[in-house]
């Protein structure tokens, strides 16, 4: 099947763009001095280069709770 877009959730998408690391990602990390993320975005899935405080905002925040759930993974997964 041809397919003109690749969504998260299609089949091809972890083999195709699943584990690229997402544009500019060097560019956040210089403006940061290194101190950066990658974050999967709720309703997406796409990882995006954040800051370290925006990774943190993420995790606090809410947002990864989000993401966790939407793939589907135990809440207590550190035990």
């Amino acid at each position: 099947m041809d397919r003109l877009l690749i969504l998260p959730g299609d089949p091809e998408w972890t083999l195709t763009l699943g584990g690229s690391l997402p544009p500019g990602w060097q560019d956040t990390a210089a403006n940061t001095g290194g101190d950066f993320a990658f974050v999967a975005r709720s309703g997406s899935g796409l990882l995006e280069a954040v800051p370290w405080h925006e990774a943190v905002e993420y995790m606090e925040g809410g947002e990864w709770d989000e993401r966790m759930e939407e793939i589907g993974e135990d809440e207590n997964w550190e035990e």
